[in-house]
């Protein structure tokens, strides 16, 4: 088992990314000797293991990072070793932007469990919510106390499932359904299909709101946007911008926005630092790039409930 170690400064998520392409050509054996071997990690302590057996998903240890791999080629999740809840990834910090829309949910349901940084940060941040937690490989459920995945208890529960045959056919309405599941290959085409988002938008309560990781491929990301849009809308209705986007069965009216001068960069820091606030329930800071404060990039987040799409602005506008 990999130690945990002191907190580092940060963590270079390029040279991150950087040393996984260059170790993916190598390929390693797990529990092989790393350090020293790769001038490009330079004092990081590096470390490769497979729990399960050279098939199964691997941990490897960057630093004060840990991550689960699916062979070289696809990084599942990060986490800080120094700080377990703590979202490493831009991706996991923008689907937790489902609370300016759903602040207190009742029930979370989610298709994806990897290294558990969405069910960790919900059942922190969100304690009178009922979640649930769908993964269809045990090797990464068994990966689980590694992540410092909570264990099940009445409020909180993994289960081991295909996550199509969950949504078809188990019992429930979420408020909101987030999607996160992706294997060796990226995003699985049972999981992209028509008709699977068709099973979401009927299972989805009266107000659920859906959050879906999708593939970051500009062609796959507008092909995977109509579906969900065509599922929601039954076709009447265009596919929503690029970017943020929901679609509320609630009777509120599309407001128009006014123009709005530019603002100064404090100014805008001041505001993302808001939102982080307002999602994750920490106190507001005026540095979105410290520990815990925002680094999001547009097109990572898409929420969809019943009725039409709605354009929204930017959500640091909206808290001006």
């Amino acid at each position: 088992m990999m130690e945990k170690t002191g907190r580092a400064a940060d963590i270079d998520l390029d040279l991150f990314h950087d040393l996984v392409f260059d170790l993916r050509f190598e390929g390693p054996e797990p529990g092989s000797d790393l350090f020293g071997r790769y001038r490009s990690a330079g004092e990081i302590p590096i470390a490769l293991e497979a729990p399960n057996g050279p098939q199964g998903p691997m941990l490897f240890r960057f630093g004060d990072m840990l991550s689960l791999l699916f062979d070289w080629s696809t990084v599942q999740s990060g986490m800080r070793l120094s700080d377990p809840d703590h979202l490493l990834f831009d991706y996991t910090r923008m689907m937790m932007g489902f609370r300016l829309f759903r602040p207190e949910p009742r029930t979370i349901e989610m298709i994806g469990l990897g290294g558990g940084s969405l069910a960790k940060a919900c059942h922190r941040c969100l304690p009178d919510c009922d979640i649930t937690v769908v993964e269809i490989d045990p090797a990464v459920i068994a990966l689980r106390d590694q992540f410092h995945v909570p264990p099940d208890d009445d409020r909180f529960r993994v289960i081991c499932a295909d996550g199509v045959d969950y949504i078809a056919n188990a019992k429930g309405a979420p408020d909101i359904l987030m999607l996160d599941g992706f294997d060796a290959r990226g995003l699985p085409l049972a999981l992209s299909e028509r008709s699977f988002y068709d099973s979401c938008r009927a299972r989805l309560g009266a107000d659920g709101l859906l959050v879906a990781n999708l593939c970051d491929n500009a062609t796959a990301f507008a092909v995977l946007v109509r579906r969900i849009a065509a599922a929601s809308t039954s076709g009447s209705s265009p596919s929503p911008p690029r970017g943020a986007a929901t679609a509320s069965s609630s009777p509120a009216p599309t407001r128009r926005f006014r123009h709005r001068p530019k603002r100064s960069r404090q100014q805008r820091e001041v505001s993302w630092a808001r939102m982080w606030s307002i999602m994750m329930q920490r106190p507001a800071v005026s540095n979105p790039r410290c520990a815990d404060g925002p680094s999001m990039r547009p097109g990572m987040l898409n929420a969809m409930c019943a009725g039409k799409w709605m354009r929204t602005p930017r959500p640091a506008a909206a808290l001006n």
